[in-house]
């Protein structure tokens, strides 16, 4: 009965440990973890999406706030030089005017995959007046829609509409495509001023729109622009997690930055791969230094484990976020190891973040690299405090008491048993308290020396004086012996690091403790002196030296 009564109660014991250590990690998670901001797109950023001719696109994000979408816009042209009439007599025109028609199927060829599709709100489309003039209904500004070109007659792109340009005199009207120039074209030839010309701009519904033709930089598909690039627009809903640089992909810290420098430069510089909204979940339990214990706190170039749960999907990775103090911007990502399924430790190398207070954030997210096409992800995780801090690093400094004759430690004057000889000075810190050793440089002369305010080996001061052992085996009349005196002081910190000591770790240095200067005299200088009679007899006399060892 006994027996069975101690099973069971150490049973119970079990579960209610289990069960602390459960709660208590949690309880961190509680207490110090805080949501993660959410992710914005800004204007001006190069996302990738779809695909036409096998070949991914890169579009600009012109409005990031768009009726609660994303506003985007081909960084180039699908088709550089795009010919609207192909003169087949196949498609309906009026004088220089055809339909969009042609230009729609030449779109349409655009290939979004599923999880694409998932975000975006309106496919590709040829964008009308109204849409992209100043106060349209897309939010561009003249200079977000229209490619900041160096007078490139080729970056010119289709509108959804037409021109009507009437000749005064006998009101003859000639019907145009409509066309977005470039910031860079000479908008100098434009005839929107001439008395001889009036024009009239429809939308594709017919409806009339009036405004500065050159102000807003529209032409007229005359002879000029035979040819023009075809450049898409669509619109994408803000269920984007997270987008990176493409070149983001290897198993090093990157610096985060979005470039927006760049916005209808007519290229596709740092484009980014998008992270889409799915059922992927990831949630950062706690950060554990390289054992068991709860951290927020680390030192520089350390390794730390974080504890996600998290669940798996194709090919995933479960990457790490910083961000800064504020909680307020990325500073840096990094593409993590494979995500496994439940509550895991995960180990990060922290090499390379500098010194800092941090936040950590985890994302559980696809890995696709022979593509740059959209990937599902999870939402960023909560955030936990981390601060990085520089490893301790010693400095020694000699202190030589005063009263010598010669050199900095002299015998007898200032080298005396309990005496301060030098300072250990801590900066950085690092992790507090640090363990100390006084170890031997090249003999045993080390064994003479000690640090003051030591408790079991251990100080949380920055600050240590090194002192002569009151039993120092080299003592002599209470003080060192004159010589060469040589010792290292070690220290590891906290966590046990460095193991193997290092130069900021560990200082050295030897001195040398000088002979005290020498004296000599007579005992009883009268016996110095005698007269001619008495040194006729022979007697002795005696001299002390000081010191007399």
């Amino acid at each position: 009965m006994l027996k069975k009564l101690i099973t069971v109660l150490a049973t119970i014991l079990g579960v209610l440990s289990i069960t602390y250590l459960y709660t208590s990690s949690n309880m961190r998670t509680t207490l110090n973890a805080q949501s993660a901001p959410v992710f914005t797109l800004p204007k001006g950023a190069k996302v990738i999406l779809g695909k036409y001719n096998n070949k991914e696109i890169v579009w600009d994000i012109g409005n990031n706030n768009n009726n609660g979408s994303y506003v985007l816009m081909s960084s180039k042209p699908i088709v550089e030089n795009f010919l609207l009439n192909d003169n087949t007599g196949l498609l309906t025109c009026d004088g220089n005017y055809c339909t969009s028609t042609r230009l729609y199927s030449e779109i349409n060829k655009i290939i979004l995959t599923d999880i694409e599709t998932s975000v975006v709100v309106r496919s590709p489309f040829i964008p009308s007046f109204s849409e992209i003039i100043d106060g349209g209904t897309l939010g561009l500004s003249l200079t977000d829609r229209a490619y900041k070109g160096n007078g490139d007659w080729t970056e010119v792109y289709w509108v959804d509409g037409k021109v009507e340009k009437i000749t005064v005199s006998n009101n003859t009207v000639m019907k145009y495509n409509a066309l977005q120039l470039s910031l860079g074209n000479d908008m100098s030839w434009v005839q929107d001023n001439n008395p001889n010309f009036r024009y009239t701009f429809l939308n594709p519904g017919g409806e009339e729109l009036t405004f500065s033709q050159s102000d807003e930089h529209i032409a007229e598909a005359n002879s000029v622009y035979p040819k023009s690039g075809l450049r898409p627009f669509a619109t994408m809903n803000h269920n984007v997690n997270f987008a990176a640089d493409t070149t983001y992909t290897d198993d090093n810290w990157h610096s985060y930055k979005i470039d927006t420098d760049n916005m209808n430069k007519y290229n596709e510089v740092n484009p980014l791969k998008l992270r889409i909204q799915s059922s992927l979940t990831a949630t950062l339990d706690d950060i554990k230094d390289s054992g068991t214990n709860s951290i927020n706190k680390t030192k520089k170039n350390s390794c730390i484990q974080l504890l996600v749960s998290a669940n798996t999907g194709s090919n995933t990775k479960m990457s790490v976020i910083l961000y800064n103090e504020a909680k307020t911007e990325i500073q840096y990502y990094k593409l993590g190891s494979d995500t496994q399924n439940g509550r895991i430790n995960y180990s990060v190398d922290l090499t390379g973040i500098p010194a800092g207070k941090y936040y950590v954030a985890v994302i559980n997210e696809e890995y696709a690299p022979s593509s740059q096409l959209p990937v599902e992800s999870s939402a960023i995780s909560n955030l936990l405090p981390l601060e990085i801090i520089e490893p301790h690093k010693l400095t020694y400094t000699k202190i030589p008491q005063s009263g010598v004759t010669a050199g900095d430690y002299e015998f007898s004057k200032n080298v005396n048993a309990g005496q301060t000889i030098g300072k250990i000075t801590v900066n950085p810190q690092g992790v507090m308290p640090l363990t100390y050793t006084v170890e031997s440089y090249g003999n045993d002369t080390y064994q003479n020396f000690e640090l003051e305010g030591l408790n079991n080996g251990t100080s949380s001061s920055t600050s240590l004086n090194v002192k002569i052992k009151s039993n120092a085996p080299d003592l002599m009349n209470g003080g060192l012996k004159a010589g060469i005196y040589k010792f290292c002081v070690n220290s590891v910190d906290a966590d046990g690091d460095p193991i193997t000591a290092t130069s900021e770790s560990r200082v050295c240095t030897s001195f040398t403790v000088e002979k005290i200067g020498l004296t000599i005299a007579f005992d009883d200088s009268n016996q110095t002196k005698k007269s001619i009679a008495d040194a006729a007899t022979a007697w002795n006399e005696t001299a002390t030296a000081n010191p007399n060892t």
